[in-house]
This record gives C-alpha cells, structure tokens and sequence, in this order.
C-alpha cells in the first residue's frame, strides 16, 4: 500500500510545486525582451493547413494581408488538406486576389495537420521564417512583424504568441476551455519564457526558424501534437523557444462538450505519444537538469488529472471498502485547490471582466469532464486503438477586429 501511495503522491507533488513556482514567477517577476534589432523583415512564409475550413479562411486571409508585414516579403500558402466541401474553390478565389501573395496546394486525401505542413515545406522553398496559423484565427495588426522580430536572436528555434479565444462566454464548455488556456498563457508560458524552461510552441500563431525545422526533419508526420513534439526537439538541440505574451491574436474555443471532448483526447494522446518518443531521451540529455526535468514534466502532459484520480479512488477505497491505501486527504485537498488558485492569478494577470469570475463553478462543473479525457486516452494509448487526426469543429468565423479579453485598464508590459 506504502508503495501505491508513494506512486500517487510523487506526481501529484511535483505537478503541484510546478504550478505553485510558475506561478509565483508568472506574478512577481519582469518579463524578458528579446534583443532588439534594426535588420530588415526577413522573408515569411505562412502556412495555413485546412480541412472543411472555407467558411473561415477570408477573414484570416484579409488579417494576414492587412497585418502590415511588407507583402514582397510574405508568401501565404493555403493547403487543402483532402477538403470535401467547397474549401478548395474558396481557397483559389483567394488566390485569385492576391496571386502573388497567396497560393493553392491541394492534397488529394486528408493526412493530417503536420503531414499537410511538410508537404508545403517540400513544395515551397521561399522564406526564412515559417509560421502557422489556423484558419479560425486572426492575428492583431502587426503580429507578424513582432513574431518575426523574435527570430533577432540567433538562438531562438521558434516564437509563439498569445492567443484568446473571442467566445470564450459563448457556452459552459468555451468557457472551460477559454480558462484553461488563460492559465497556460498567461501564467504556464509566462514563466517557462522568463526562465528559460521551453515555453512550448502553440499549434497556431506560432514561427520557426526555417533552418532549424529542415535541420530538424520538419513536422512529425502522424503527431497529434505537432507543436509539442517540435518544443521538445527544438530544446534538445540547443535553441530556445520563445513565448511572446505581447503578440496576441484571436480565434474560436470548441463552443460544444463533444469538440471539447475530442480536442482533449487528441491532445492527451499526442502528449503521450511525445512522452513515449521523447521522455527518456531528454532525462539522459545534456542540458541542464532543471530543463530537463520541466522537459519530462511538460511531456507527460496530463497524467496529473489521472494521479488525482487514483488518489480519490483510494481515498474512496478506504471509507467503502476498509482499505488501507491512507492516501493523505490533506495533500489531496491541497492538490485540487491549487489549480484553482492558479485561475484566479490568471484572471488577476489578465484583468478579465466580471463575467468570466460569475462562470467560475462552471469550472467545478466540467473537471470532471477533462479528467474522463486523460483516462479515455490513456485507454486509447494502451489498447493501440486506431489513430485519426481530425481536427476540432468550430464556428466560422468572419473577419474581426482584435478586441482583448483585458477590461480596459492600463497596458500590459510588452516584451517587444
């Protein structure tokens, strides 16, 4: 019993003293800044990876094009990835517009998002930088120009920004979804980026180093995580990644339980997979330990939600049952309050309205929910159950202006 218990309370404690340091990090301590530079834009290739997206992909197109970036030095590639409605004809009316910014390459079948992306890396050789965007996003005037000027530092693999999702009130589900990705942005990130712990790369309004990413054998084919996997390498070869919380951009949180739901179980898997590929090789690496460990920590992705529930079912176990798995309640209680402590730093970071505070049991309400996502991959994972990346409905959107989250108070510090 000594030994499960010990097996449940080691993960729990180290995720919990991950968050608490985070955290306090995020809170009381400056942001860096990139160096800064006056070399010209650099040429930027922007990938935009689509399945049954059409409906979406005017509204990012016009962002893009009006962003401000030089457009002789931008390329936009629209990849059709095996679309079965009418994205394609959209896609070539876009072309159409702008042919020499905007191009077309159409994939006969769906492969998947990183699949879809080394296809237009082996079909277009132009640009230094590449970034990603999906289509239901739309970068705030500027965004490129500033994801690029990330690149001035010659050790910087890659560069994120921030992202808020415009309907995060919209249902119970965007709402958890919207909090979940506040914590991780504005507290996660934050503080893996003030201290150099590879702040992982998001899967969209996100850059690369185009030498890096060709060095490196470009996207996993297959990953469900494309960004994670490529966090993890990019760190151990030696580059940094770069979360840039200044550079933000909208788009659309799953408005429903089931696109929740399918998001979370991709998401898991892919973690899991990084895990698997990934976890022995960056603890027996060379970098430093404290990078290695966050390293390990950040691929096991959700398995504290799986410790958890094991510490509840012992804990369960030993009222129903008379068992004597003695699983401290006081580090249990502990364990489920500090993430909620977590939100509300990230509500006071953010300066979110008072909206967001009212739907906080919507929070109690739909843990369980997430918790059933990790067990359902992990189910997934061991079974070997057949593997499809699909990606997750959402609404289309039309074009928008940026409009933040933040209720309108003094600017937040930025890092560029």
């Amino acid at each position: 019993m000594r030994v499960i218990r010990l097996a449940i309370a080691i993960p729990l404690l180290l995720f919990s003293f991950r968050r608490l340091i985070f955290t306090l990090v995020a809170l009381f301590t400056p942001a860096t800044r990139p160096p800064a530079t006056d070399e010209p834009p650099r040429d930027l290739l922007v990938l935009v990876p689509c399945r049954n997206d059409g409906a979406s992909l005017p509204g990012l197109v016009d962002a893009l094009l009006e962003n401000g970036y030089p457009l002789d030095r931008l390329k936009i590639m629209l990849i059709d990835d095996g679309s079965d409605d009418d994205s394609a004809a959209i896609m070539q009316a876009l072309a159409r517009r702008r042919p020499q910014v905007v191009r077309v390459i159409h994939l006969p079948a769906n492969v998947g998002k990183a699949a879809a992306l080394n296809a237009a890396l082996a079909d277009e050789s132009w640009g230094d930088v590449v970034a990603v965007y999906d289509a239901d996003h739309r970068p705030q005037p500027g965004g490129l120009a500033m994801l690029v000027q990330g690149f001035a530092d010659p050790h910087v693999g890659a560069v994120s920004g921030r992202t808020e999702p415009r309907n995060a009130l919209a249902s119970p589900a965007a709402y958890y979804s919207a909090v979940e990705r506040l914590v991780h942005q504005r507290i996660t990130l934050v503080a893996k980026d003030r201290l150099n712990l590879a702040p992982a790369i998001l899967g969209s309004h996100c850059a690369y180093r185009r030498s890096l990413l060709e060095a490196l054998g470009g996207f996993t084919a297959g990953a469900f995580l494309e960004d994670s996997d490529l966090t993890v390498r990019i760190a151990a070869a030696g580059y940094r990644t770069r979360y840039l919380e200044s550079i933000p951009a909208m788009d659309e949180a799953p408005a429903t339980l089931a696109g929740y739901w399918r998001q979370h179980v991709r998401w898991s898997r892919g973690f899991q997979d990084v895990a698997v590929q990934h976890g022995r090789g960056v603890l027996r690496g060379p970098l430093p330990w404290p990078l290695r460990l966050e390293l390990f920590l950040f691929s096991l992705g959700y398995l504290d939600r799986l410790a958890l529930l094991a510490a509840a079912a012992s804990m369960f176990s030993d009222a129903v049952f008379g068992a004597r798995f003695r699983f401290p309640r006081a580090l249990f209680a502990a364990v489920l309050a500090l993430p909620y402590l977590q939100i509300m730093a990230a509500f006071v970071r953010a300066r979110v309205a008072l909206t967001w505070w009212l739907r906080l049991p919507y929070v109690f309400l739909l843990f369980p929910v997430d918790v059933a996502a990790a067990v359902r991959s992990t189910l997934d994972t061991l079974l070997d159950r057949p593997r499809h990346w699909r990606p997750t409905a959402k609404q289309p959107t039309a074009s928008q202006p940026y409009v933040a989250i933040d209720k309108p108070k003094a600017t937040m510090p930025r890092e560029l």
